[in-house]
């Protein structure tokens, strides 16, 4: 069974010991996680988080954009892949994805059998950014409002409908007070579970 573990940072995943899942299956990470955590696969849409990770002298495998993978003539980078459907509407164009949606879409191009998902929150604290960086370099500042998520929501649904053969699993601490985005049942989606994360190292112990 192959897992791949897909990690946003989202202020859920808080003080998560992220290196304990390397065990277990590949981490894709966004942005500003390297700082923390070296993962296998780091994904940075912004130009400006690809240039922090030069600049820091970060070895690790870095995808960004078509449109400035050129200014990285580095080993360590690599172009986004194509998404696995037309770019027709807003949402579904890839410039309008960010690094969480993408970190996902490189997962796939792996062929796992589980996706795990942390630290995609979708919803801010209060009426604040939700993002354990926040305030830090190349980040919005700790008063920024909430992202509005339903691009997000939508881009997981297509992911799930193209892919139904690819259990995906999102773990969240406080799984019963999470509030799940509306239709994300898992008798609509089979192929979606969710699973506390304070849990989830016994889970795959077990597995």
């Amino acid at each position: 069974m192959k897992i791949s573990f897909v990690i946003g940072n989202g202020e859920s995943r808080s003080g998560f010991n992220l290196a304990k899942l390397k065990t277990y299956g590949k981490l894709y990470g966004s942005n500003a996680v390297f700082r923390d955590t070296e993962v296998d696969n780091l994904i940075c849409c912004d130009r400006r988080m690809a240039m922090e990770t030069v600049s820091k002298g970060y070895k690790g495998i870095v995808y960004t954009r078509k449109d400035w993978f050129s200014f990285f003539p580095y080993d360590n980078f690599r172009e986004l892949p194509k998404l696995p459907w037309e770019e027709k509407e807003k949402h579904t164009q890839s410039f309008h994805m960010g690094s969480g949606l993408h970190a996902v879409n490189v997962a796939l191009q792996d062929n796992p059998n589980i996706i795990v998902i942390i630290g995609h929150d979708f919803w801010g604290t209060g009426s604040k950014h939700n993002n354990l960086y926040k305030g830090t370099e190349n980040y919005e500042d700790i008063i920024a409002p909430a992202v509005d998520p339903s691009f997000w929501i939508k881009q997981f649904v297509m992911f799930f409908r193209i892919y139904p053969n690819i259990q995906f699993v999102f773990c969240q601490p406080n799984l019963p007070n999470w509030q799940k985005p509306i239709g994300w049942d898992t008798e609509v989606f089979p192929n979606l579970q969710f699973q506390e994360l304070g849990s989830l190292i016994d889970v795959l112990n077990q597995s």
